[in-house]
């Protein structure tokens, strides 16, 4: 490897845990934050062995909410979905490859998770199709997706993000 690349390598950032949170943080500690935080808890459900909490109010461009999961009460992820009804594909696609671009300059190349290979469903009129990427590193794995799901007459596409503990 050059000394350029090797340089280059070294200025990339570590990824950090959003809003100041720690992985093993409890549910309290966002129940806590919400109020002052200007975010309001929308939903908790148990999961099989996990406990997700639901948000509303977090600033962000097009992010229709947030989910904040927890295993034996232990912060384990993050999740952002986004999305906007208006959007069409090609807003998606720009969208999703605007935060790739720039998770790439920070944190170094993603790695491809799983590429949009359309695939018909039951009923088979229902096409979905993932494209994700993953930048990992020892205190915190990011990954990007971008899921969509059309039919003849409708379409449903998401932008999720997710932060989650090594």
């Amino acid at each position: 490897m050059s000394s350029l690349s090797l340089a280059h390598e070294n200025h990339h950032q570590n990824i950090r845990i959003p809003l100041s949170l720690a992985w093993g943080d409890l549910p309290q500690s966002l129940e806590i934050m919400a109020k002052p935080g200007g975010f309001t808890i929308v939903n908790q459900e148990e999961v099989g062995d996990k406990t997700i909490i639901t948000v509303h109010g977090l600033l962000g461009t097009a992010l229709k909410e947030t989910l904040f999961i927890y295993k034996k009460n232990s912060l384990v992820e993050i999740e952002y979905r986004y999305g906007n009804p208006g959007w069409k594909k090609e807003n998606f696609e720009a969208f999703f490859n605007s935060f790739r671009r720039m998770y790439d300059e920070k944190y170094g190349a993603g790695s491809l998770l799983t590429q949009p290979s359309p695939k018909k469903n039951n009923p088979p009129e229902i096409t979905t199709s993932l494209l994700g990427y993953e930048w990992g590193q020892a205190s915190c794995n990011l990954d990007l997706f971008l899921f969509s799901a059309e039919d003849f007459h409708q379409s449903y596409r998401l932008i999720s993000l997710h932060y989650k503990a090594p």
